[in-house]
């Protein structure tokens, strides 16, 4: 089951690796079927940088045209050059889908909902009543990824609600949706239900590549879109990564991770079943825990044995692959040494199974989302707590966060000075620029402080002399 590794050797050396090593990592595991997949689609072997590159290329200088020959030779559908799904066919969609799965979809959206307008942040000072003050304005365009599963037959359809609810609530004008077709050229209905519920404006049946390059480039039938969001597998994360610049984003995801620190007062068949929980999305995915002291880790592993024989097929072979080949079992002695472990590790989902969870949760600083305790398992996260289940990887909790409101907002900063509040400040800034020898800089501060007086011209007077007056 869960490889044992101790601080210091290889193994674990390798699991608290830096995210620039470990997105490498992945890109060089992903190259080896990228080139016979590009051999058998295209005709010839070629590196994943290179097909992003020419995509990005074609789409740029034949828009639509480009789009639909990738698509149909990367996904076998998409011949057609017209990508749109009318709204008629997302709301016959919403009457499609099973009751409970249409209630389901609405408390989801409720919940995120609520929890995003708590995290709008306040402008200040825009009314021109202070000196200083902040306008938060939302993206005009925002278009968001959802991960399709093989052949679209699996499309993550919560990803619509986790991206962009936050969207719709920042006040995004316009909200784009893409995900890879099934082989008929459709969108599976669930996904098509609930961009419905949510109010997407525009959904497109185009994955991979093709549709990175299209949101970011813009052709006659898809806009180019502001920012880029959601989740997908290493070649749509390095099609973001080309995106980058001609629109913004919101990370470079990876494979799933769960990171779960346990102590003797922890479950071990709820463990097992949140480790299982991830690594059932991909074989790369990371699932670790993190067992501090005795009596959970033997606990762990038997369960995760027997639960991992109880899923279907399919689920079974991804999840244990993942667990054979990124599962990792950690001991340590005292929940001091676990925070330490997992602030190095910077896990997407960090899961406290702790009899007291809040000198961890005072302790970690690198984390996507902390979930506290038996009764918040990281798939009620994924699903309907509220916040957003689209989250850092690879160790990259250290510098970015998830998706939330803020994400779709720019903040634009508004000084608005009286002579007074110029005056207080005004030979401090002089002195700056002088230091940084911008005279220019220098000189627009001095001139206000010792303004030219400013001489005007006498008034000219004109005299009208009426016609055939003297003089």
């Amino acid at each position: 089951m869960l490889t044992e590794c101790v601080p210091g050797d290889a193994l674990f050396t390798d699991l608290v690796s830096s995210a620039h090593r470990r997105f490498r990592r992945l890109v060089a595991e992903a190259e080896g079927k990228a080139k016979a997949f590009y051999q058998k689609t295209l005709g010839r072997e070629a590196t994943i940088q290179q097909i992003v590159d020419e995509v990005f290329a074609a789409v740029e200088a034949e828009g639509d045209v480009a789009v639909a020959r990738y698509a149909k030779a990367f996904d076998g559908a998409g011949a057609t050059e017209s990508f749109r799904v009318s709204k008629e066919r997302m709301a016959r969609a919403w009457t499609l889908i099973p009751d409970d799965l249409r209630q389901a979809i609405q408390v989801a959206i409720r919940q995120v909902t609520d929890y995003q307008r708590r995290l709008l942040p306040a402008s200040f000072g825009t009314d021109l009543d202070e000196p200083l003050g902040v306008r938060w304005m939302p993206l005009d365009r925002v278009g968001a990824y959802v991960p399709g599963g093989t052949s679209g037959s699996l499309p993550l359809f919560s990803s619509v609600i986790m991206n962009l609810v936050p969207a719709k609530v920042a006040g995004v004008a316009q909200t784009v949706l893409v995900s890879p077709p099934r082989a008929d050229g459709t969108l599976a209905t669930e996904l098509l239900a609930t961009a419905h519920a949510v109010g997407v404006d525009e959904v497109y049946a185009v994955g991979g590549i093709p549709a990175i390059a299209a949101l970011a480039c813009g052709t006659p039938s898809i806009k180019a879109v502001d920012k880029l969001v959601g989740p997908g597998n290493i070649v749509v994360t390095m099609a973001k990564q080309r995106a980058y610049g001609r629109v913004d984003l919101d990370m470079l995801a990876g494979p799933s991770e769960i990171l779960v620190l346990a102590d003797d007062s922890a479950h071990p068949a709820f463990v097992a079943a949140d480790l299982l929980s991830q690594a059932e999305h991909d074989a790369l995915a990371m699932a670790v825990c993190i067992a501090v002291g005795h009596g959970v880790a033997s606990g762990v592993q038997r369960e995760l044995a027997v639960q991992l024989e109880r899923l279907p097929a399919g689920r079974q072979e991804v999840a244990r692959e993942s667990i054979v080949r990124f599962g990792r079992l950690v001991r340590v002695n005292s929940v001091v040494e676990a925070i330490d472990v997992a602030n190095r590790i910077a896990a997407e989902h960090v899961e406290l199974m702790l009899r007291d969870p809040h000198p961890a949760i005072a302790g970690l600083r690198h984390a996507g989302a902390i979930f506290v305790g038996p009764w918040s398992p990281e798939p009620i996260g994924d699903y309907v707590a509220g916040p957003s289940h689209t989250l850092p990887t690879g160790g990259t909790a250290r510098m970015w966060s998830g998706i939330a409101v803020d994400t779709f907002l720019r903040r634009t900063s508004i000084i608005n000075f009286s002579e007074a509040d110029f005056r207080r400040l005004a030979p401090h800034g002089e002195v700056l620029a002088a230091a940084e020898g911008l005279e220019a800089h220098a000189h627009a501060i001095r001139i206000r402080r010792y303004p030219p007086r400013i001489v005007r011209p006498p008034t000219s007077v004109n005299i009208i002399v009426p016609p055939n007056q003297p003089g």
